[in-house]
């Protein structure tokens, strides 16, 4: 079933895979935001997200709404730049997404929701979850609200901690992980879009509404993450064992606790629930997807970067 698509965040790192997918299978793509993506697709421009962003001429005529934008990556912003795009934002879209019989609502969101009670997660993880809120009470008028949780996405463009984890491999130089054998779940981008694109099938239908975790099947380690990036990158391994409990006494003696958690802690994700509900398969196998991300991070990355 194709229909007007409103796309958020359509020229970030999800909408530039999304918007070109989504147009392929037929729907009729409005982007909305601050700057259109690289895909001609009609753009209404809304200017910054808050609680009174105007998103009724892109609105106009919709039938689903696939929510994108955010504030994230930004961990020294206030709480409150936080709750005005990612909460108040996301309240006033799906107010106004009513108001103009809007069908259905994709949004994707993140595991932090989950995770919004620990150290370090607390402002972020807090607004995604009340942005969930306000897509789950959508739904209640008879509507779909469909939410989507994935952990880390990784693709050779990714901005954040996969960007850092990239930069760090392609350094070349020996590492001290070979010891760190966590489990973590990954996402794919181009996993991401096909979920996307499986929930918008089923939210036009006026079904399944409701949160998902979602995340390529089984885990990796860290060490597992840098062994597939370089081997996608050309390079050795070069990962030197050292116990993990030394790791973290060296991060809390630096200062730097959070990263050595978001680096040696496990953070699972179980798809299947979502899988079950969707008929989604995860076609990108992780370690795969690793060493392409590696590959392409050192063919299109800047001389001296």
């Amino acid at each position: 079933m194709s229909g007007r698509i409103v796309v958020t965040g359509a020229s970030g790192f999800i909408g530039r895979r999304l918007v070109p997918l989504l147009m392929a299978q037929g729907h009729a793509v409005v982007e909305a935001g601050r700057r259109p993506g690289p895909h001609g697709a009609p753009f209404v421009a809304v200017g910054g997200i808050h609680g009174g962003t105007d998103w009724c001429a892109a609105l106009e005529g919709a039938d689903a709404v696939v929510h994108l934008a955010g504030l994230a990556h930004r961990p020294d912003a206030p709480e409150a730049e936080f709750i005005a795009v990612n909460d108040q934002g996301t309240r006033r879209l799906t107010e106004q997404a009513a108001e103009a019989d809007v069908r259905a609502i994709v949004h994707v969101g993140s595991i932090a929701a989950r995770l919004a009670g620990t150290e370090g997660e607390r402002a972020y993880g807090r607004s995604k979850r009340a942005g969930e809120a306000h897509v789950l009470r959508f739904a209640e008028g008879g509507r779909s609200g469909i939410v989507l949780r994935p952990p880390l996405v990784y693709g050779f463009d990714a901005p954040g901690n996969w960007s850092r984890l990239q930069k760090l491999a392609a350094s070349g130089r020996p590492l001290p992980f070979a010891a760190v054998d966590n489990r973590r779940s990954l996402l794919a981008v181009e996993n991401l879009c096909a979920a996307v694109c499986a929930a918008l099938a089923t939210g036009l239908r006026g079904a399944a509404s409701g949160s998902y975790e979602i995340a390529d099947e089984g885990t990796v380690s860290l060490a597992d993450m840098l062994r597939a990036l370089r081997r996608g990158m050309g390079l050795p391994a070069r990962l030197v064992p050292v116990p993990a409990a030394l790791l973290r006494l060296g991060a809390r003696a630096t200062g730097r606790a959070h990263l050595a958690g978001m680096l040696l802690d496990d953070l699972t994700v179980d798809p299947l629930p979502f899988m079950r509900a969707f008929g989604w398969t995860p076609r990108v196998a992780t370690r795969q997807g690793m060493e392409e991300s590696g590959r392409r991070f050192m063919t299109t990355r800047r001389p001296g970067r």
